[in-house]
Protein backbone atom coordinates (compact mmCIF):
# COMPACT_ATOMS: atom_id res chain seq x y z
CA UNK A 1 0.00 0.00 0.00
CA UNK A 2 1.13 3.54 -0.69
CA UNK A 3 1.67 5.88 2.23
CA UNK A 4 -1.18 8.36 2.46
CA UNK A 5 -0.25 12.01 2.07
CA UNK A 6 -3.08 13.34 4.19
CA UNK A 7 -1.91 15.03 7.38
CA UNK A 8 -5.25 15.52 9.05
CA UNK A 9 -5.03 15.08 12.79
CA UNK A 10 -7.77 13.67 14.93
CA UNK A 11 -8.33 11.87 18.20
CA UNK A 12 -5.85 13.25 20.65
CA UNK A 13 -6.57 16.78 19.47
CA UNK A 14 -10.32 16.59 20.12
CA UNK A 15 -11.48 18.06 23.41
CA UNK A 16 -14.94 18.92 24.67
CA UNK A 17 -16.39 19.84 28.03
CA UNK A 18 -19.60 18.65 29.62
CA UNK A 19 -21.28 19.88 32.78
CA UNK A 20 -21.18 17.45 35.67
CA UNK A 21 -22.45 18.50 39.11
CA UNK A 22 -21.90 22.15 38.20
CA UNK A 23 -18.23 21.45 37.40
CA UNK A 24 -16.58 21.19 34.01
CA UNK A 25 -14.73 18.08 33.00
CA UNK A 26 -12.69 17.67 29.87
CA UNK A 27 -13.08 14.70 27.59
CA UNK A 28 -9.97 13.27 25.97
CA UNK A 29 -9.19 10.33 23.75
CA UNK A 30 -8.73 7.58 26.33
CA UNK A 31 -8.12 5.13 23.46
CA UNK A 32 -4.78 6.40 22.19
CA UNK A 33 -1.26 5.17 22.87
CA UNK A 34 -0.05 8.64 23.96
CA UNK A 35 -2.81 8.50 26.59
CA UNK A 36 -1.72 5.09 27.88
CA UNK A 37 -3.96 2.69 25.91
CA UNK A 38 -2.61 -0.79 25.22
CA UNK A 39 -3.42 -3.25 22.42
CA UNK A 40 -4.30 -6.60 23.99
CA UNK A 41 -5.01 -8.34 20.69
CA UNK A 42 -5.54 -7.41 17.05
CA UNK A 43 -6.14 -8.99 13.64
CA UNK A 44 -3.24 -9.78 11.35
CA UNK A 45 -1.99 -6.50 9.89
CA UNK A 46 -0.25 -5.73 6.64
CA UNK A 47 2.86 -4.49 8.44
CA UNK A 48 4.24 -4.63 11.97
CA UNK A 49 6.24 -2.15 14.04
CA UNK A 50 9.76 -3.18 14.92
CA UNK A 51 9.84 -3.51 18.69
CA UNK A 52 12.83 -1.20 18.90
CA UNK A 53 11.50 1.40 16.46
CA UNK A 54 11.25 5.01 17.60
CA UNK A 55 8.15 5.62 15.50
CA UNK A 56 4.84 3.96 14.65
CA UNK A 57 4.68 2.73 11.06
CA UNK A 58 1.76 3.04 8.66
CA UNK A 59 -0.62 0.09 8.13
CA UNK A 60 0.22 -1.46 11.52
CA UNK A 61 -2.08 -2.29 14.42
CA UNK A 62 -0.48 0.49 16.49
CA UNK A 63 -1.40 3.09 13.86
CA UNK A 64 -5.11 2.60 14.54
CA UNK A 65 -4.78 4.21 18.01
CA UNK A 66 -1.68 6.40 17.57
CA UNK A 67 -3.80 9.56 17.81
CA UNK A 68 -3.45 10.61 14.17
CA UNK A 69 -5.42 9.99 11.00
CA UNK A 70 -2.52 10.27 8.56
CA UNK A 71 -1.35 6.80 9.61
CA UNK A 72 -3.80 3.93 9.65
CA UNK A 73 -4.35 0.20 9.90
CA UNK A 74 -4.59 -2.27 7.02
CA UNK A 75 -5.40 -5.94 7.40
CA UNK A 76 -3.25 -8.70 5.99
CA UNK A 77 -4.62 -10.45 2.93
CA UNK A 78 -5.24 -13.59 5.00
CA UNK A 79 -7.36 -11.85 7.65
CA UNK A 80 -11.01 -12.88 7.72
CA UNK A 81 -14.08 -11.18 9.18
CA UNK A 82 -14.79 -10.47 11.94
CA UNK A 83 -11.59 -8.46 12.45
CA UNK A 84 -11.43 -8.03 16.22
CA UNK A 85 -9.38 -5.54 18.26
CA UNK A 86 -9.22 -5.60 22.05
CA UNK A 87 -7.80 -2.54 23.82
CA UNK A 88 -7.05 -1.96 27.50
CA UNK A 89 -7.38 1.55 28.90
CA UNK A 90 -4.88 2.68 31.51
CA UNK A 91 -7.66 2.71 34.08
CA UNK A 92 -11.44 2.64 34.22
CA UNK A 93 -12.90 5.55 32.27
CA UNK A 94 -16.33 6.92 31.48
CA UNK A 95 -16.72 6.92 27.69
CA UNK A 96 -19.22 9.26 26.04
CA UNK A 97 -18.31 9.21 22.34
CA UNK A 98 -16.60 6.98 19.81
CA UNK A 99 -14.93 8.32 16.70
CA UNK A 100 -13.77 6.61 13.51
CA UNK A 101 -11.65 7.93 10.67
CA UNK A 102 -12.33 6.07 7.42
CA UNK A 103 -10.23 8.12 4.99
CA UNK A 104 -8.73 5.01 3.43
CA UNK A 105 -6.96 4.86 0.06
CA UNK A 106 -9.40 5.62 -2.74
CA UNK A 107 -7.34 3.79 -5.37
CA UNK A 108 -8.20 0.52 -3.59
CA UNK A 109 -11.91 0.14 -4.20
CA UNK A 110 -14.08 -1.19 -1.40
CA UNK A 111 -11.24 -1.32 1.15
CA UNK A 112 -12.86 0.93 3.79
CA UNK A 113 -14.35 -0.65 6.92
CA UNK A 114 -18.16 -0.60 6.94
CA UNK A 115 -20.10 -2.44 9.68
CA UNK A 116 -18.70 -2.47 13.23
CA UNK A 117 -19.68 -3.62 16.69
CA UNK A 118 -18.24 -1.75 19.68
CA UNK A 119 -18.33 -3.40 23.12
CA UNK A 120 -16.97 -2.40 26.51
CA UNK A 121 -16.12 -4.25 29.71
CA UNK A 122 -14.93 -3.42 33.21
CA UNK A 123 -14.49 -7.10 34.11
CA UNK A 124 -11.60 -8.36 31.98
CA UNK A 125 -10.18 -8.41 28.47
CA UNK A 126 -12.05 -11.65 27.80
CA UNK A 127 -15.41 -11.30 29.52
CA UNK A 128 -18.18 -8.99 30.69
CA UNK A 129 -18.70 -7.13 27.41
CA UNK A 130 -21.76 -5.03 26.62
CA UNK A 131 -22.53 -3.71 23.15
CA UNK A 132 -22.69 0.09 23.14
CA UNK A 133 -22.57 0.94 19.43
CA UNK A 134 -23.14 -0.69 16.03
CA UNK A 135 -22.08 1.99 13.55
CA UNK A 136 -22.11 1.85 9.77
CA UNK A 137 -19.10 3.89 8.66
CA UNK A 138 -19.25 6.16 5.66
CA UNK A 139 -16.80 5.25 2.90
CA UNK A 140 -13.74 7.56 2.57
CA UNK A 141 -15.06 9.81 5.35
CA UNK A 142 -12.95 11.78 7.80
CA UNK A 143 -13.51 11.39 11.54
CA UNK A 144 -17.15 10.99 12.54
CA UNK A 145 -18.23 10.88 16.18
CA UNK A 146 -21.07 8.82 17.64
CA UNK A 147 -22.60 9.74 21.00
CA UNK A 148 -23.38 6.92 23.39
CA UNK A 149 -24.89 6.78 26.85
CA UNK A 150 -21.96 7.40 29.20
CA UNK A 151 -20.55 4.03 30.21
CA UNK A 152 -17.70 2.90 32.44
CA UNK A 153 -15.07 0.79 30.72
CA UNK A 154 -11.59 -0.58 31.20
CA UNK A 155 -11.52 -2.65 28.01
CA UNK A 156 -12.88 -1.86 24.57
CA UNK A 157 -13.53 -4.49 21.88
CA UNK A 158 -14.08 -3.33 18.30
CA UNK A 159 -15.14 -5.90 15.69
CA UNK A 160 -15.08 -5.01 11.99
CA UNK A 161 -17.76 -7.16 10.38
CA UNK A 162 -17.47 -6.03 6.74
CA UNK A 163 -15.91 -3.59 4.31
CA UNK A 164 -17.19 -2.00 1.10
CA UNK A 165 -16.44 -5.02 -1.05
CA UNK A 166 -12.66 -5.40 -1.29
CA UNK A 167 -11.86 -9.13 -1.32
CA UNK A 168 -8.33 -8.96 0.06
CA UNK A 169 -7.82 -6.10 2.53
CA UNK A 170 -9.66 -3.80 4.94
CA UNK A 171 -8.54 -0.38 6.15
CA UNK A 172 -9.48 1.87 9.05
CA UNK A 173 -7.38 4.91 9.87
CA UNK A 174 -8.22 5.63 13.51
CA UNK A 175 -10.47 4.61 16.40
CA UNK A 176 -11.13 7.01 19.28
CA UNK A 177 -13.01 6.85 22.56
CA UNK A 178 -13.69 10.22 24.15
CA UNK A 179 -14.11 10.10 27.89
CA UNK A 180 -12.64 10.91 31.28
CA UNK A 181 -11.27 9.02 34.27
CA UNK A 182 -14.02 7.31 36.25
CA UNK A 183 -12.37 8.44 39.48
CA UNK A 184 -9.74 11.00 40.36
CA UNK A 185 -8.76 8.86 43.33
CA UNK A 186 -5.68 6.72 42.68
CA UNK A 187 -4.55 3.91 44.94
CA UNK A 188 -0.90 3.85 45.91
CA UNK A 189 1.25 1.76 43.58
CA UNK A 190 4.86 0.84 44.28
CA UNK A 191 6.87 0.08 41.15
CA UNK A 192 9.85 -1.42 42.97
CA UNK A 193 10.86 -4.77 41.47
CA UNK A 194 11.70 -6.36 38.14
CA UNK A 195 9.87 -5.86 34.86
CA UNK A 196 10.27 -7.36 31.40
CA UNK A 197 10.51 -5.17 28.31
CA UNK A 198 11.75 -5.09 24.73
CA UNK A 199 15.15 -4.07 26.04
CA UNK A 200 15.43 -6.90 28.56
CA UNK A 201 14.83 -6.95 32.31
CA UNK A 202 14.13 -3.57 33.88
CA UNK A 203 14.82 -3.12 37.59
CA UNK A 204 13.12 -0.24 39.40
CA UNK A 205 13.48 1.23 42.88
CA UNK A 206 10.85 3.73 44.04
CA UNK A 207 11.23 6.15 46.96
CA UNK A 208 8.27 8.47 47.27
CA UNK A 209 7.88 10.01 43.82
CA UNK A 210 11.53 9.31 42.96
CA UNK A 211 12.34 6.46 40.57
CA UNK A 212 15.74 4.86 39.97
CA UNK A 213 16.39 1.99 37.61
CA UNK A 214 18.33 0.21 34.91
CA UNK A 215 17.73 -2.27 32.11
CA UNK A 216 19.75 -4.93 30.35
CA UNK A 217 20.19 -3.41 26.90
CA UNK A 218 23.44 -1.43 26.52
CA UNK A 219 23.71 -1.04 30.29
CA UNK A 220 20.66 1.22 30.17
CA UNK A 221 20.01 3.63 33.04
CA UNK A 222 16.80 5.31 34.20
CA UNK A 223 17.37 8.62 35.95
CA UNK A 224 15.85 12.04 36.72
CA UNK A 225 12.64 10.07 37.04
CA UNK A 226 9.42 10.76 38.89
CA UNK A 227 5.98 9.33 39.51
CA UNK A 228 2.89 11.58 39.36
CA UNK A 229 -0.55 10.01 39.67
CA UNK A 230 -0.10 6.97 37.38
CA UNK A 231 2.50 8.49 35.08
CA UNK A 232 6.25 7.84 35.19
CA UNK A 233 8.52 10.32 33.38
CA UNK A 234 12.24 9.71 33.10
CA UNK A 235 15.49 10.13 31.22
CA UNK A 236 17.14 7.03 29.73
CA UNK A 237 20.83 6.60 28.88
CA UNK A 238 22.58 3.77 27.04
CA UNK A 239 26.23 3.10 26.25
CA UNK A 240 26.96 1.80 22.76
CA UNK A 241 29.78 -0.60 21.90
CA UNK A 242 31.88 2.30 20.63
CA UNK A 243 31.59 3.93 24.05
CA UNK A 244 29.28 6.71 22.92
CA UNK A 245 26.16 7.48 24.90
CA UNK A 246 22.62 7.71 23.56
CA UNK A 247 19.87 9.24 25.65
CA UNK A 248 16.29 10.38 25.52
CA UNK A 249 13.02 10.77 27.36
CA UNK A 250 10.18 8.40 28.18
CA UNK A 251 6.71 8.78 29.66
CA UNK A 252 4.80 5.64 30.69
CA UNK A 253 1.53 5.10 32.51
CA UNK A 254 1.00 2.26 34.96
CA UNK A 255 -2.26 0.38 34.55
CA UNK A 256 -4.86 0.11 37.29
CA UNK A 257 -3.62 -3.16 38.78
CA UNK A 258 0.06 -2.19 38.61
CA UNK A 259 0.99 -5.04 36.26
CA UNK A 260 2.07 -3.03 33.24
CA UNK A 261 3.67 0.26 32.26
CA UNK A 262 2.92 1.41 28.73
CA UNK A 263 3.75 4.60 26.90
CA UNK A 264 6.13 6.47 24.64
CA UNK A 265 9.85 7.19 24.33
CA UNK A 266 12.05 9.35 22.15
CA UNK A 267 15.63 10.23 21.39
CA UNK A 268 16.68 13.53 22.92
CA UNK A 269 14.04 15.57 24.70
CA UNK A 270 11.47 15.82 21.90
CA UNK A 271 8.61 13.44 22.64
CA UNK A 272 6.60 14.52 19.60
CA UNK A 273 8.26 11.76 17.56
CA UNK A 274 7.93 8.60 19.59
CA UNK A 275 8.10 4.85 19.77
CA UNK A 276 6.29 2.50 22.16
CA UNK A 277 7.79 1.12 25.37
CA UNK A 278 6.02 -1.45 27.53
CA UNK A 279 7.12 -2.93 30.87
CA UNK A 280 5.38 -6.00 32.30
CA UNK A 281 5.85 -6.76 35.99
CA UNK A 282 7.58 -10.03 36.87
CA UNK A 283 5.26 -11.76 39.30
CA UNK A 284 6.71 -12.29 42.74
CA UNK A 285 9.85 -10.22 42.12
CA UNK A 286 9.40 -7.22 44.39
CA UNK A 287 13.14 -6.74 44.99
CA UNK A 288 15.10 -5.48 41.95
CA UNK A 289 17.77 -7.92 40.81
CA UNK A 290 19.82 -5.40 38.82
CA UNK A 291 21.45 -2.15 39.95
CA UNK A 292 20.30 -3.12 43.40
CA UNK A 293 23.15 -1.29 45.07
CA UNK A 294 22.09 2.31 44.53
CA UNK A 295 24.88 4.80 43.85
CA UNK A 296 26.15 6.57 46.94
CA UNK A 297 25.02 10.14 47.49
CA UNK A 298 28.45 11.34 46.35
CA UNK A 299 28.30 9.36 43.09
CA UNK A 300 24.77 10.61 42.44
CA UNK A 301 25.89 14.20 43.01
CA UNK A 302 28.77 13.72 40.58
CA UNK A 303 26.43 12.26 37.95
CA UNK A 304 24.09 15.22 38.28
CA UNK A 305 27.03 17.65 38.12
CA UNK A 306 28.32 16.08 34.90
CA UNK A 307 24.87 16.20 33.32
CA UNK A 308 24.36 19.79 34.43
CA UNK A 309 27.70 20.90 32.98
CA UNK A 310 27.23 18.92 29.75
CA UNK A 311 23.64 20.01 28.99
CA UNK A 312 23.45 23.24 30.95
CA UNK A 313 20.41 21.97 32.83
CA UNK A 314 18.83 19.10 34.73
CA UNK A 315 15.25 18.17 33.91
CA UNK A 316 13.79 16.52 37.00
CA UNK A 317 10.53 14.68 37.46
CA UNK A 318 8.98 13.57 40.74
CA UNK A 319 8.74 17.12 42.10
CA UNK A 320 5.00 17.17 42.65
CA UNK A 321 2.66 19.84 43.96
CA UNK A 322 -0.87 19.95 45.27
CA UNK A 323 -3.31 20.45 42.40
CA UNK A 324 -3.41 24.06 41.24
CA UNK A 325 -1.05 25.25 43.99
CA UNK A 326 2.62 25.74 44.76
CA UNK A 327 2.53 23.51 47.85
CA UNK A 328 5.09 20.72 47.57
CA UNK A 329 3.99 17.17 48.26
CA UNK A 330 6.14 15.22 50.71
CA UNK A 331 6.72 12.56 48.04
CA UNK A 332 8.89 15.17 46.26
CA UNK A 333 11.51 15.37 48.99
CA UNK A 334 13.73 12.47 47.80
CA UNK A 335 14.22 14.18 44.41
CA UNK A 336 14.79 17.59 45.95
CA UNK A 337 17.29 16.14 48.39
CA UNK A 338 19.38 14.98 45.44
CA UNK A 339 19.64 18.62 44.33
CA UNK A 340 20.54 19.60 47.89
CA UNK A 341 23.33 17.01 47.84
CA UNK A 342 24.57 18.26 44.48
CA UNK A 343 24.82 21.86 45.66
CA UNK A 344 26.47 20.94 48.95
CA UNK A 345 29.03 18.68 47.26
CA UNK A 346 29.83 21.32 44.63
CA UNK A 347 29.56 24.64 46.48
CA UNK A 348 30.50 26.85 43.50
CA UNK A 349 27.49 25.80 41.43
CA UNK A 350 24.71 28.36 41.03
CA UNK A 351 21.33 27.33 39.70
CA UNK A 352 18.22 28.89 38.23
CA UNK A 353 15.12 26.94 39.26
CA UNK A 354 12.68 27.04 36.33
CA UNK A 355 9.09 25.82 36.60
CA UNK A 356 7.07 24.56 33.62
CA UNK A 357 3.38 23.67 33.29
CA UNK A 358 1.21 22.09 30.63
CA UNK A 359 -1.09 24.27 28.54
CA UNK A 360 -4.36 23.61 30.35
CA UNK A 361 -5.86 26.76 31.83
CA UNK A 362 -5.16 30.43 31.28
CA UNK A 363 -1.65 31.30 30.12
CA UNK A 364 -1.00 34.05 32.67
CA UNK A 365 -2.20 31.86 35.52
CA UNK A 366 0.11 29.06 34.40
CA UNK A 367 3.09 31.42 34.27
CA UNK A 368 2.27 32.64 37.77
CA UNK A 369 1.77 29.09 39.03
CA UNK A 370 5.07 27.89 37.54
CA UNK A 371 6.86 30.88 39.09
CA UNK A 372 5.36 30.20 42.50
CA UNK A 373 6.30 26.54 42.24
CA UNK A 374 9.87 27.44 41.34
CA UNK A 375 9.93 29.71 44.40
CA UNK A 376 8.69 26.82 46.55
CA UNK A 377 11.53 24.62 45.31
CA UNK A 378 14.04 27.42 45.89
CA UNK A 379 12.75 27.93 49.43
CA UNK A 380 13.00 24.19 50.16
CA UNK A 381 16.65 24.19 49.06
CA UNK A 382 17.37 27.24 51.23
CA UNK A 383 15.72 25.56 54.23
CA UNK A 384 18.08 22.60 53.67
CA UNK A 385 21.13 24.84 53.92
CA UNK A 386 21.77 26.11 50.39
CA UNK A 387 22.76 29.78 50.27
CA UNK A 388 20.06 32.02 48.82
CA UNK A 389 22.54 33.86 46.58
CA UNK A 390 23.16 30.63 44.66
CA UNK A 391 19.54 30.32 43.60
CA UNK A 392 17.08 32.20 41.41
CA UNK A 393 13.52 31.17 40.54
CA UNK A 394 11.64 31.65 37.27
CA UNK A 395 8.43 30.39 35.73
CA UNK A 396 7.92 29.66 32.04
CA UNK A 397 4.35 28.37 32.28
CA UNK A 398 3.43 26.39 29.14
CA UNK A 399 5.80 28.27 26.81
CA UNK A 400 8.55 25.61 26.47
CA UNK A 401 6.83 22.25 25.90
CA UNK A 402 8.85 19.10 25.26
CA UNK A 403 5.85 16.99 24.27
CA UNK A 404 2.35 17.28 22.83
CA UNK A 405 -0.02 19.10 25.17
CA UNK A 406 -3.01 17.35 23.59
CA UNK A 407 -2.18 14.05 25.32
CA UNK A 408 -2.09 13.00 28.96
CA UNK A 409 1.45 11.67 28.70
CA UNK A 410 2.60 14.75 26.82
CA UNK A 411 1.18 17.07 29.45
CA UNK A 412 2.88 15.02 32.17
CA UNK A 413 6.23 15.45 30.41
CA UNK A 414 5.66 19.20 30.13
CA UNK A 415 4.95 19.56 33.87
CA UNK A 416 8.50 19.62 35.13
CA UNK A 417 11.11 21.53 37.09
CA UNK A 418 14.43 22.32 35.46
CA UNK A 419 17.63 23.29 37.24
CA UNK A 420 19.57 25.48 34.83
CA UNK A 421 23.27 26.20 35.33
CA UNK A 422 23.79 29.89 36.13
CA UNK A 423 27.21 30.89 34.79
CA UNK A 424 26.99 34.54 35.88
Amino acid sequence: MKTRLSTLLSGIFFFSTVAVNAQEKQLFNVLSIPNGAYIVSAPESQFSVEETSNQIGNWTKEAIIDGTSYKGWNSSEEAKFPLVFVFELSEECVIEKFGFNNECEQEYKGICAKNLIVEVSSESADAGYTTVLEPVLEEYADTKYFDIEPVKARWVRVSILSNYGNKTNTELMEIEALGSYASEEVKAINLTGDWTSTWGTVSIRQNGASIKGCYSFRNGKISNAGFDRRIVSFKWDETRKDGKTESGQAVLVVNEDGSRLNGIWSFGDNLKKYGIWTFKRKAGVDVPTQCYQVDSAALESDRLRRELELNGKLTMYGINFETGSATLKAESYPVLNEIVGLMKDFPTIKINVVGHTDSQGAHDLNVRLSTNRAESVKNYLIEKGIEANRLQAFGKGPDVPVADNSTQLGRAANRRVEFVLNKD
